[in-house]
């Protein structure tokens, strides 16, 4: 898997859940350390996995963008290919478009690809799923 790369702070995360991904960014770092969230999301079905499809299942993400999102899962790809689409094959583009079309659609407000250049975890393809936090009008003007 590739390594991750440095990171840096957005506005996604809430400062506390931030914290916890940084330490847990540097702890991968340390020699003879290795975490690959999708994988011990394999092995470990019952506490991270939330729905499992043919070529994809959708995980709970341990660090979510918290600050802008009410439910932040992600949808991977049971195949370790590195993020590329180019390298997706055709079952699991055309399980991918049909989940959008139905699954996805039907339960989040988001589909979030981070490019390159924000990718943190670029060794296995995967796509953030949010519902994003909301507010009545008059209350969202007023604060």
């Amino acid at each position: 898997m590739s390594q991750a790369k440095e990171i840096t702070a957005t506005f996604l995360r809430s400062k506390e859940t931030m914290r916890k991904y940084i330490k847990a960014f540097e702890k991968r770092k340390e020699p003879g350390k290795s975490h690959n969230p999708f994988l011990h999301a394999i092995n470990n079905p019952q506490d991270q996995i939330i729905k499992e499809f043919d070529h994809w299942f959708i995980m709970v993400n341990n660090f979510p963008y918290d600050a802008v999102a009410e439910i932040n899962h992600m949808i991977v790809t049971k195949r370790h290919i590195t993020f590329d689409w180019k390298l997706l094959n055709n079952q699991e583009k055309l399980e991918f478009q049909i989940l959008r079309d139905t699954y996805l659609k039907e339960n989040y407000d988001v589909i979030y690809e981070n490019l390159p250049s924000g990718q943190t975890q670029p060794g296995w393809f995967h796509l953030n799923l949010l519902k994003l936090k909301r507010t009545n009008l008059d209350e969202f003007m007023n604060s």
